[in-house]
């Protein structure tokens, strides 16, 4: 199951002391992630970040990060600055797992999309579901502690919120914590479509859903919405999972 290997994954980060250890191999591996930064996670922008200058990146600001890249040679388009300003703020500061407005932002960062931080804003299901998940990963890289917090009412409400206006009547899995809040926006019309979303995804082969159709039929919608997320997130984690081990592995 994708939830297991996740899981797993996160763990594994968590634990890894090693991929600080500098050494010629990991310096050319966390360039190389950072010259091409196209559809790196902020957990490998990070880890490759970590990999050169040390700890102590994690407390410069912005705009020294990005002067000292360029002193390098390396200048990190705006989506990538955003997933790393997003990760080192997940470390420091676990708010965004508790206020909505910060919710939203670190979602569009890390996802690669832009953002309007003087706006509210919806967040599409996949890209929540990612976030949750990404954070927790980013939260096992802190030097003082892993802690990976609840997600408190207001950003559960949100969440709920999103899922409902994107025709959702249940939550991914890396969003099932919202699973009640989301309940209580819907009308008791759904109920016995709900049950058998329910019992369907329990049942369905998650390792076959990229060669699997969907009927356009109520229970068939939802589906493939639920379908459409966990791919996206089976997808995203495998590009981290190579750029992550790839900086472990060298010597």
């Amino acid at each position: 199951m994708l939830d297991e290997l996740l899981n797993k994954f996160r763990d594994r980060v968590s634990s890894l002391d090693n991929y600080t250890v500098k050494t010629a191999a990991r310096d050319t591996v966390a360039r190389s992630i950072l010259m091409n930064p196209t559809r790196k996670s902020a957990t490998a922008l990070l880890m490759a970040l970590r990999n050169i200058f040390g700890i102590d990146v994690l407390f410069w600001e912005p705009e020294t990060i990005w002067l000292t890249l360029d002193k390098e040679g390396i200048d990190l388009p705006e989506d990538a600055r955003n997933k790393v300003q997003a990760a080192i703020s997940l470390i420091h500061n676990p708010i965004f797992f508790s206020d909505n407005l910060v919710f939203q932002r670190i979602t569009k960062a890390l996802n690669g999309e832009p953002f309007d931080p003087e706006s509210l804003q919806e967040c599409h299901p996949a890209h929540m579901a990612w976030a949750v998940y990404e954070a927790s990963v980013i939260r096992g890289l802190d030097p003082e502690t892993q802690a990976i917090p609840e997600i408190d009412e207001d950003v559960q409400q949100y969440i709920a919120v999103c899922l409902k206006r994107a025709g959702y009547i249940y939550p991914p899995d890396q969003l099932k914590v919202v699973e009640d809040n989301l309940l209580g926006l819907l009308p008791a019309s759904v109920k016995s479509t709900l049950e058998d979303v329910k019992k369907s995804w329990a049942h369905l082969d998650k390792e076959a859903l990229q060669d699997r159709t969907f009927l356009e039929d109520p229970l068939g919608v939802q589906l493939a919405q639920l379908a459409s997320c966990y791919e996206y997130v089976k997808s995203n984690a495998a590009l981290m999972a190579t750029d992550v081990l790839e900086i472990e592995h060298a010597v």
